[in-house]
């Protein structure tokens, strides 16, 4: 949609000065009570919406960011060539309670977001979209039925609010002599505010928002654990996102800062988890509510210097219920599932699905497309995915048909691999969990334009490079070294501070997959023209790993080394001592020695080939390299990098595509098609857990499994909501289920 069919005749305005966060108002008048009224929203990069002092909804960082509208800059020193898509997306409010006979104050707060924000201080890399700007349309109806129409324009008046310095990523600087009390009011006094100044269209489509804002979600009451140096030290017990709240009590210019950290160092945060995480007060001598306004901190620990009270600690994240439940007798998996789902929300903000939610909070398609089906069984994310998928279509190179590292896209590192193939696999796993064809069909012209991307950056039928001079990577944040069992020679296990499976392995990998899933969309939607070319490709990439990565003599792929066996044998190559070797290696090292994709890889395969003590050791396993190392250093959150290396982020989902396994496999609630049209429940019994519960909502209703191993028996209830055409499978018997509630016994 054009700015003219959503707004009419409105206009973008904005501050007519340099101001980084303006308050913004109007004064309306309305005849007679208001029977219904609705207004279409825009404050870029993000806005709050009050009318008569009352705030309409409780959207937060609204609206969702997209990749708004086209910008140049530079990456790698060189101008960005490539040809994306842009959207704005507008937010839609019945405000019909809000509205009274006579004066009406509308009344609006902006803050940069994504829009305005310098992703970069490079000169020329990445610089905002643009101003903060706003745009909006009332349209009220009378209970007489006439009909009132109110647009943006100039004659909307602005003035500095309390945010006067920004950044998204390390906080505010907020001077509370500049609240304005009152400003939200129709009597209140603007006489002294500013003309907005009429801003140019944005050259992008419009689009209004269907997914979830962030909201509060839920609300913590901080702990005092000390002070160091002049600093209150306080502690939430887990790592959330979100925003300490404090209540001022000090004089006209004392000053308070908050600071937030991920980890605390004898007794003070911890410097190297702070990551410039701060938000700054200059006080007026009221007694005012102080907290970020226009960014959230990821952080489990913050410190208070200054005259305030530490009254409340502020969860936000996109609003998306939690689906799943999980328990058992494992505390490891039940961290796992606790660990994952804090990590996951902590990384839903704005529409974005990030890597974390303070260093870097971009919307890694490597990172999203590794966890998106743990996401869509465990949360209502339905449409938090379908905004996904057209952020990655957007990011897309219209030239080149190359895919970006993120979506939106920021500047930042990956692979053609990994990464881009996000293209193909995120709209196949919502068909799979939704039963939803559409976004598949839509960008099946997409998936395979970046097929060719992928065959202009390929060698002797490998792929080998991406963009010049940006990153190729493989499969990332493999552990440097590896705790080795006793009696085994560590310069076998050891290797260095990289990754060590070859980069062109991986991305073929991703490619004859992602080809493969291309099949499958086609045959779904009755499309086969591309069978034969798609087939042919395959069989040369497949040749193209078994001629340089296969030994023959040991039948190991690039030398069995961090999952690469697992890699290969999850394409149907290799033979059966290329699985032996792989069982035993992992039998051995009891152990991960894997980086993102190997971690969600290596498990899937033993599962599904027979292997499920194997996986279960692995996912449970308390060695140094495992989530259990994790759990033991006081992690409430998933971390970027294995116990063994933990220098950065510690609010990262990517490893938590295992999540899936504890309910498709352990649990064994699964389904065959999509949309959950034929569910079967098979449970894979290992030893070592001799309790285990859990459920999912589907789009047939909810499916709970319980197993309890009593002596040598193992007693299963199934729940299901509807259980019209599902079967229970257990080793070679299969029972059709015809009861909500089902029972069976069987011998461990």
């Amino acid at each position: 949609m054009t700015f003219a069919e959503v707004f009419k005749n409105a206009q973008w305005v904005g501050p007519d000065a340099e101001c980084a966060a303006p308050y913004m108002r109007e004064i309306i008048e309305i005849d007679g009570e208001t029977y219904s009224a609705e207004i279409s929203i825009c404050g870029l990069g993000f806005f709050e919406l009050y009318i008569n002092g009352a705030r309409v909804s409780g959207d937060v960082f609204a609206p969702v960011t997209s990749d708004y509208c086209k910008r140049e800059f530079t990456v790698c020193g060189q101008p960005f060539p490539e040809e994306l898509r842009h959207r704005v997306y507008y937010v839609k409010y019945d405000v019909s309670g809000y509205l009274q006979p006579g004066k009406n104050a509308i009344c609006m707060a902006l803050g940069p977001g994504w829009f305005a924000q310098n992703i970069w201080t490079d000169p020329g890399c990445e610089p905002r979209y643009g101003d903060v700007r706003l745009a909006y349309i009332l349209t009220a109806r009378g209970a007489d039925g006439a009909q009132s129409t109110f647009v943006s324009g100039p004659q909307i008046k602005w003035a500095q609010g309390p945010v006067c310095k920004y950044n998204l990523f390390s906080g505010e600087e907020q001077d509370m002599a500049l609240s304005r009390d009152g400003w939200l009011e129709p009597e209140y006094d603007d006489s002294d505010w500013h003309a907005s100044r009429v801003l140019d269209d944005l050259d992008t489509a419009y689009q209004p928002q269907d997914c979830p804002a962030d909201a509060v979600v839920r609300h913590i009451r901080p702990r005092r654990i000390g002070e160091k140096d002049g600093a209150v030290i306080y502690d939430l017990g887990e790592n959330i996102s979100g925003t300490p709240v404090l209540l001022a009590h000090g004089n006209a210019g004392d000053v308070v800062e908050m600071r937030m950290a991920e980890e605390i160092k004898e007794g003070a945060l911890d410097e190297a988890y702070v990551h410039c995480q701060c938000e700054r007060f200059t006080l007026d001598g009221e007694p005012r509510t102080l907290h970020a306004r226009f960014t959230w901190f990821g952080f489990r620990y913050f410190s208070v210097v200054g005259p305030a009270d530490v009254v409340d600690c502020l969860v936000i994240h996109s609003n998306i219920p939690v689906t799943a439940e999980f328990d058992s007798d494992n505390e490891t998996l039940n961290w796992l599932f606790d660990a994952y789902i804090r990590t996951q929300l902590c990384n839903m903000h704005a529409g974005i699905p990030s890597d974390c939610p303070h260093l870097e909070r971009r919307g890694y398609t490597g990172d999203g497309q590794l966890v998106c089906q743990s996401a869509m069984i465990t949360l209502d994310a339905q449409s938090f995915y379908r905004k996904w998928m057209r952020d990655i279509e957007d990011c897309q190179d219209d030239i080149t048909g190359h895919v970006q590292y993120t979506a939106p896209y920021t500047r930042c590192g990956g692979g053609p691999g990994g990464w881009g193939c996000a293209i193909v696999h995120v709209p196949y796993c919502y068909y799979l969990q939704y039963g939803d064809a559409e976004p598949m069909r839509r960008m099946l012209p997409r998936m395979l334009k970046y097929f060719e991307y992928l065959e202009a950056h390929s060698e002797n039928k490998l792929v080998v490079s991406d963009n010049p001079e940006q990153w190729c990577l493989g499969d990332w944040c493999a552990p440097p070294v590896l705790e080795v069992p006793d009696g085994l020679d560590r310069s076998t296990w050891a290797g260095p501070d990289a990754m060590r499976i070859p980069e062109p392995f991986v991305n073929n990998y991703f490619y004859i997959k992602s080809m493969r899933e291309v099949l499958a969309i086609c045959e779904v939607l009755g499309i086969h023209e591309y069978d034969d070319m798609l087939n042919a490709r395959i069989d040369e990439r497949v040749k193209a790993i078994m001629d340089n990565y296969f030994d023959p003599a040991t039948g190991d792929f690039a030398n069995n080394d961090q999952g690469s066996n697992a890699f290969a044998i999850d394409l149907g190559l290799g033979d059966e001592r290329t699985l032996e070797n792989m069982v035993r290696h992992y039998n051995e090292i009891g152990c991960f020695d894997t980086g993102i994709f190997g971690t969600d890889i290596v498990p899937r395969v033993l599962f599904e080939r027979g292997y499920a003590q194997t996986a279960f050791n692995l996912i449970s396993s308390e060695r140094a390299v495992s989530f259990e190392a994790m759990r033991a250093l006081g992690a409430t959150t998933l971390w970027e990098e294995w116990p063994i290396k933990h220098e950065r982020s510690h609010s990262h989902p990517m490893f938590g595509g295992v999540v899936r396994y504890l309910f498709e496999y352990l649990l064994g609630i699964g389904h065959v098609g999509a949309g959950w049209d034929k569910i079967e429940i098979k449970p894979q019994p290992v030893v070592g857990l001799n309790y285990v519960s859990g459920s999912i909502a589907t789009p047939r209703g909810r499916v709970s499994v319980r197993i309890n191993r009593v002596d040598d028996h193992l007693v299963i209830d199934v729940h299901m909501d509807d259980p019209k055409g599902a079967a229970f499978v257990l080793g070679e018997v299969r029972y059709e289920l015809t009861e909500t509630d089902s029972q069976f016994i069987a011998m461990a």
